[in-house]
């Protein structure tokens, strides 16, 4: 594009030559867009095209070429925000990717109940109204042990809705070691007090004994560090000899185990993460846990436990706040059925993605490498993530590109369609197949094609 200066004469020549904003608005194409956001993106192009020939710059001064360029401002401006990724960062469980993605059946659970009526509270035994809650009953006892269950919309809400039924203007005992943040800059000590309970803080930051639970509180919290770990040092008691103490002082025990793992990760090579049925078998009153780490499903907090514990819950004000919506009802059971049907190996795609073997993933990012011929495939680590298993990882291989610019070469793929999302070690973008679909290896190539403008 031309940028010499133009005469005084010519520049207030193709000043007076931009049209008026209703000349262009009389030449838009259908759009849809309401009234006033299409003149003030015309009345924007035209200052744009206005401020470009000041600077000596060519600008589109056609009435329609401004209809074009306000049209598709707005297109920019409100495009969906919320899109559909590729996630080759290896992080299984990724916070800022969503978490858990669902299974096939989970994705159509939830489709099917947004898409039309469902009998969300409607017995459709006795024609009367139902309960949105026993969707979920029957399913939470029998992968858990418990007597009852329910779910609401996270597990910092299902803490918050605990503590304010059960420990409104008593006292809570938890260990030092658990006063922890679980993301966002929320914490735990705030979830507690916000809900009317009184921090009772017990033992130290690295060691914790059941003795140390032994004072005068309603309840006694247990909290899992699920996004960090304390080595060396260390010490705390388990949840049998916590529930030992708790009824033997007819205290309430709470167990938020935090990642809701229904399956014994040690299989995989990974440490120990605990289970709400371990928590159920050894007499937790109640155990919370999220749906969408290893679970493997929706957003939602799950509350497990002893029904004369459960029952309260159901009733209190903040159900209705906090409660699940249609969709996630229906994702949270098609989620657990998977467990129930011994079928969650094969069906939930965080369990596909954490038991792949190196050597399938090796061949994959060969295949990548293969369709391109640059960069190499290396060995690596894919993450667990999500606050869930904290520090572990599990052996990987990555496709490594070399380029001068990798930020820039991340960049271009994020902005994609559907974007790629990488990760940058050593000055080369590394992509994992681990966390990506065998269905978007083709998407992932030619993607890299089209980014490094390779020949095919």
């Amino acid at each position: 594009m031309s940028n010499t200066t133009p005469s005084r004469d010519d520049l207030r020549a193709s000043l007076a030559a931009l049209p008026s904003v209703d000349r262009v608005l009389a030449v838009l194409p259908p759009h849809g867009w309401p009234a006033p956001l299409v003149t003030d993106a015309v009345r924007q192009a035209i200052n744009h095209a206005r401020n470009r020939l000041r600077d000596g710059h060519d600008a589109p001064i056609a009435p329609d070429s401004l209809a074009a360029e306000a049209l598709g401002a707005l297109e920019r401006r409100f495009r969906p925000t919320l899109q559909s990724v590729i996630n080759a960062t290896g992080v299984v469980l990724h916070t800022n990717l969503g978490r858990a993605p669902v299974s096939a059946a989970t994705a159509q659970a939830m489709h099917d109940a947004a898409q039309g009526y469902v009998s969300v509270e409607y017995d459709l035994d006795s024609g009367e109204r139902g309960s949105r809650a026993d969707h979920l009953d029957q399913l939470l006892q029998a992968v858990t042990g418990a007597e009852a269950g329910i779910a609401v919309n996270n597990n910092a809400a299902a803490l918050h809705l605990v503590m304010s039924q059960h420990c409104d203007g008593k006292s809570v005992a938890i260990s030092r070691a658990q006063l922890v943040e679980i993301g966002g800059g929320f914490r735990i000590p705030d979830v507690i007090r916000d809900a009317g309970a009184q921090l009772r803080e017990v033992g130290t930051t690295n060691r914790t004994r059941v003795a140390d639970y032994d004072v005068d509180a309603h309840a006694i919290l247990r909290v899992h560090s699920s996004n960090f770990r304390l080595i060396g040092f260390v010490e705390e008691p388990s949840i049998v000899e916590l529930a030992r103490l708790a009824q033997s002082r007819q205290q309430l025990l709470i167990d938020d185990i935090g990642s809701g793992c229904l399956v014994d990760t040690r299989q995989y090579g990974l440490s120990e993460e605990p289970r709400p049925q371990e928590s159920i078998a050894a007499g937790a009153d109640l155990v919370l846990f999220s749906g969408d780490k290893l679970l493997g499903g929706p957003q939602a907090g799950v509350i497990v436990g002893k029904r004369d514990a459960i029952e309260p819950l159901r009733r209190h004000p903040l159900m209705r706040v906090l409660r699940l919506d249609k969709t996630a009802i229906a994702g949270l059971a098609a989620t657990l059925r998977h467990y129930l049907r011994d079928e969650w190996r094969s069906e939930i795609p965080v369990w596909r993605m954490i038991a792949v073997e190196p050597e399938q993933l090796r061949q994959r990012a060969e295949s990548w490498r293969s369709a391109l011929g640059v960069g190499e495939v290396a060995a690596s680590e894919s993450t667990i993530g999500g606050g869930s298993l904290p520090g572990e990882t599990r052996p990987t291989f990555v496709w490594s590109i070399p380029h001068e610019h990798p930020s820039q070469l991340a960049a271009s793929l994020r902005q994609r369609n559907r974007p790629i999302i990488g990760r940058i070690e050593h000055d080369r973008l590394l992509l994992d197949p681990r966390t990506v679909d065998p269905a978007d290896d083709a998407a992932v190539a030619m993607a890299l094609r089209q980014a490094l403008d390779v020949a095919p």
